[in-house]
């Protein structure tokens, strides 16, 4: 609903004008733009005659309707609804000069308004037979003075608007008023309703821009030329703690303390990215002119605080690029009730709530991911990425270009665009590198300072870039002993050597080995779709005397082995003894030799077969996911580090 509000200087005219406004809307066709909106009109009609009365008036609607000196003191009050003046046509003219000479005969006549009123009354004088002069005031105020001159030369009559009228009977001359029409009316409704679409479309447009900016996590400063402000957005508001009102249509200089920010905003440079210091906040500016055929007429500045751009890199880091890298297990999912084990959780627990680098040492197959996946999920940084690396896996040139990005150019068959670090990906989280004492001591250089000055280098560039992330290193190795002989850093050996957990191997709790057994075989059960699988007590008490070299690892990989081979659904001790590749280290007794004898015979074979099961699921995975590597382990159920040395171990390319 367009609302249309018409002053009347008299209640006559506001009769007339209800009136017209009815035909208007019965008869009148709808024009394009009140076509395409589809718009209803509510008409308001407020009676104003003297100056107070109009002062005091208070319209909401979209657009006015005025005529004369009512029209000039409603724009002197700045009035931010449009307003449509009435004209005043040359027939309106002659009807009220001709209503001077039938009641007061050839009596010379003064016409006195604003421009748009009386301009080029006296052109009616030679028609009329009228002896006419024409006195423009431009304030209600000089109304009064303007009568008085025209009485000083001579003139009887005053023809005018309502006030001209009543100030003129007061002062003694006769009065005429000039009044408006139908066909004035009629066309000032018409130019109203196109105002106000207009009107209406532009604060529409102008509220979306306001909404934009508003939410806008920039803050916008618009200038003109002599720096007087037009735009203040919401952030600008909350950064600055100034009001847009308090600010708009205000000199930069009076809203803002002197400070670099506002001799930035001063120069008429363009500046992107330049940063800068504001009540000890850091802000990040741009100020970019505005040219008008090739003038400057203006310019915008936007700014943002540093520490939010830092927060929503972090955000964007974790949903683009950190996809895949996420820490599976937790501390429930380690199985086992030994004291060595359960003194290892707890100490992993407390080490868990402190950012301090931590070394994880054990041998091959203790379950060193397994920790440090339990660390991360168990520590603050739960929500951010957990990266994985091995670094025995890759060679030297191109784990430094995993570990640390490159850009593009940076060496042949470099990616366009280059790219992101394993390091840049764990930003806000936990990078594991596992195996870590096989880096070469270049790369133990650059990994020092990552580990010192908390900021990566891509490789090709030159522009360092600050990560906030938390180092989980394993190892098999003595990397004490590695720093003594000059084959690992010294310095790097105590930057990582600062939290140490040491895992127990499998044949130190082997209390443990029954429970772990028991779950991987239900594990490999459920995948290879053979549930209700068990393994006989005899068959436990056998794995628990066998030598672990390859602690669980090993323990895991024997017990797939038993799921696959197994024709029931209970795993005995020959099947055990089968498929165990050092059955000398286990101690049987006389029957269990006797029973497990024909079954050694084939144990070669038990375990090429296995080999062979292996390797086809792994590529039928990788195939089915387009070798990536993230997601085949995913679908195996097994660390991205584990799928790593089964394709070594199976000559997988």
């Amino acid at each position: 609903m367009i609302k249309i509000t018409a002053i009347a200087p008299y209640q006559e005219f506001g009769d007339l004008f209800r009136d017209m406004f009815e035909k208007h809307e019965q008869y009148m066709h709808k024009t394009d733009y009140e076509a395409n909106e589809e718009s209803e009109y509510e008409l308001e009609v407020i009676v104003a005659t003297a100056d107070n009365a109009i002062n005091k008036v208070s319209v909401d609607s979209d657009v006015i309707v005025a005529r004369g000196a009512t029209a000039t003191i409603l724009r002197n009050k700045n009035c931010q609804i449009p307003i449509v003046e009435i004209p005043i046509p040359g027939h309106d003219i002659v009807r009220a000069l001709y209503e001077c000479k039938v009641k007061y005969g050839n009596k010379k006549i003064g016409a006195i308004g604003t421009v748009n009123m009386v301009m080029g009354v006296e052109d009616f004088s030679d028609i009329l037979g009228l002896d006419i002069k024409s006195y423009i005031f431009t304030d209600h105020d000089g109304i009064i003075d303007t009568i008085n001159l025209a009485v000083k030369e001579g003139v009887e009559i005053i023809m005018g608007g309502i006030n001209t009228c009543i100030f003129a009977e007061k002062l003694g001359p006769k009065a005429i008023l000039l009044k408006s029409g139908p066909e004035a009316i009629l066309y000032a409704i018409s130019e109203a309703k196109r105002v106000a679409n207009i009107s209406r479309r532009e604060q529409e447009k102008a509220l979306r821009f306001k909404t934009i900016l508003d939410y806008a996590y920039e803050g916008v400063i618009a200038i003109d030329d002599s720096n007087i402000i037009s735009v203040f957005n919401a952030s600008a508001e909350k950064i600055f703690s100034v009001q847009a009102q308090a600010a708009i249509g205000r000199c930069v200089n009076d809203i803002l303390p002197k400070s670099k920010f506002r001799d930035l905003i001063n120069t008429y440079k363009e500046y992107i990215g330049e940063i800068v210091r504001h009540n000890n906040v850091q802000l990040a500016v741009n100020r970019v002119p505005i040219m008008l055929k090739g003038e400057k007429v203006g310019a915008v500045i936007t700014f943002q605080d540093v520490t939010r751009i830092q927060e929503i890199e972090g955000k964007i880091r974790e949903k683009i690029y950190t996809r895949g890298h996420v820490a599976k297990h937790t501390f429930d999912d380690i199985i086992g009730r030994s004291s060595k084990l359960n003194e290892a959780i707890q100490t992993a627990k407390r080490f868990s709530q402190v950012d301090s680098n931590i070394l994880i040492v054990g041998e091959t197959g203790t379950g060193k991911e397994l920790f440090a996946q339990s660390i991360h999920n168990y520590s603050p940084r739960a929500q951010g990425p957990f990266v994985a690396v091995n670094c025995a896996a890759l060679p030297e040139n191109l784990l430094e270009s995993e570990l640390f990005g490159y850009v593009e150019g940076a060496f042949t068959g470099a990616a366009k665009g280059g790219k992101p670090g394993l390091f840049e990906l764990a930003h806000r989280g936990t990078i594991f590198l596992d195996e870590i004492s096989e880096i070469s001591l270049k790369l133990q250089g650059r990994l020092l300072r990552v580990l010192q000055e908390k900021e990566i280098m891509r490789l090709g560039h030159d522009r360092v870039i600050p990560v906030d992330v938390r180092i989980i290193a394993a190892t098999n190795k003595d990397l004490y002993t590695f720093s003594q002989k000059g084959e690992f850093r010294e310095d790097l050996y105590y930057r990582l050597d600062i939290l140490k957990i040491n895992l127990p191997a499998l044949k130190e709790r082997k209390e443990d080995i029954p429970l772990i057994a028991d779950s991987l075989v239900k594990k490999y059960g459920d995948q290879f779709k053979k549930t209700d699988m068990v393994v006989s007590e005899s068959a436990k008490k056998m794995m628990r005397e066998y030598n672990w070299s390859g602690n669980i690892r090993e323990l895991s990989n024997i017990c797939e082995r038993l799921v696959v081979l197994s024709r029931s659904n209970i795993i005995d001790v020959d099947e055990v003894k089968a498929v165990l590749p050092n059955r000398m280290s286990v101690k049987l007794t006389v029957e269990e030799e006797n029973v497990v004898s024909d079954a050694t015979l084939s144990n070669n074979h038990y375990i090429q077969e296995m080999k062979e099961f292996e390797k086809d699921r792994i590529k039928d995975a990788l195939a089915k996911v387009r070798y990536n590597k993230n997601k085949a382990a995913e679908l195996l159920g097994v660390s991205r580090t584990t799928l790593w040395r089964k394709m070594k171990e199976l000559n997988i390319r």
